[in-house]
């Protein structure tokens, strides 16, 4: 009601000036300094006094909190990409964590029981999706042969871990200034995995693709359909040491996987050496593939799905 009060007869004196035909008065001084006593606040500047006071609230930064060991990182169990050091094991959705308690966590798992995190945990800053704002990408070594890789966002006033996934002595992982995740492995020298993935602004885990490589096809050639449920296609006659399948996908579950083949054509010394006349319906590779049912996709066309979905996640390009 003061305020109210005070602003008619502010009004009124502007007014009361004006109707009178004279000039503004000079000394307004006295009559803003009684208005201010009687409110207890300089009218003139009230929104710039309550800005000033949250200025002058010092700020907690998140992640170097958490870096001391003073700040916790909420585990949602979105983004978990982990395979060995299975966090989903040893955590608690919706419960928050700091890295010791983390390391302390996975040692009670009798399986992990051996594994110490290494006192070398890196913290770097990175920038998901390139607005300016940054994430902590957290490297905690367990030992010499495991890592774990952890993103964490400051999300409405807390951290979360938006992904996580392990590395050892046969896969890796490796996470790019902008959130990009590159991640694979070997299962032998004639077989390769490599999955793309991002962390987007808001800190929601995108996974891209993924590819299966296949290399020198001797014996039988599992291809999966959907889930586990897979087609066996003899390479009995083929000239196997020159011939390689890539098997695309867009799922990261494996049991909920869309499979897209493809194939390839090597020299001796595994150069791909694929021409457009390899994916003619006369090839015998591809007959089998159809003969069982399989639709093969051609170089070019996966690299259309490819960036089709790109554009469709949002994947960056840089």
């Amino acid at each position: 009601m003061k305020r109210l009060l005070i602003s008619g007869l502010l009004c009124a004196l502007m007014i009361s000036a004006a109707g009178c035909g004279g000039e503004q008065p000079t000394e307004t001084g006295s009559v803003l300094d009684g208005l201010r006593q009687e409110i207890g606040t300089d009218v003139s500047s009230e929104g710039q006094s309550q800005q000033a006071s949250k200025e002058e609230t010092p700020q907690v930064d998140l992640y170097q909190e958490f870096q001391k060991g003073t700040a916790k990182a909420k585990y949602r169990g979105t983004g978990d990409r982990t395979s060995y050091l299975e966090m989903s094991k040893v955590l608690e959705a919706g419960k928050s964590y700091t890295m010791d308690e983390i390391a302390k966590a996975i040692e009670k798992v009798d399986e992990y029981s051996e594994f110490k995190l290494s006192s070398d945990v890196t913290y770097s800053e990175i920038d998901c999706g390139e607005d300016g704002v940054p994430e902590l990408l957290v490297e905690a070594p367990f030992g010499e042969e495991f890592r774990l890789c952890l993103i964490l966002k400051e999300i409405d006033g807390e951290l979360v871990i938006c992904f996580a996934q392990d590395g050892w002595s046969r896969s890796y992982v490796e996470v790019e200034p902008n959130g990009r995740i590159i991640s694979g492995g070997s299962a032998g020298a004639a077989v390769h995995i490599v999955d793309y993935a991002y962390v987007d602004a808001k800190g929601d885990y995108q996974f891209y693709y993924g590819c299966e490589e296949r290399m020198t096809l001797y014996g039988d050639l599992y291809a999966y359909v959907s889930g586990e449920d897979y087609k066996t296609i003899s390479t009995e006659g083929l000239d196997a040491e020159h011939l390689g399948v890539l098997d695309y996908y867009f799922e990261a579950d494996y049991q909920n996987r869309t499979h897209y083949y493809s194939y390839f054509v090597m020299d001796d010394n595994y150069n791909d050496v694929t021409t457009d006349e390899d994916y003619d319906d006369s090839n015998e590779l591809k007959k089998r593939f159809t003969e069982a049912g399989i639709k093969t996709y051609t170089r070019k066309e996966m690299e259309q799905k490819l960036t089709d979905r790109a554009k469709e996640i949002g994947y960056p390009q840089k």
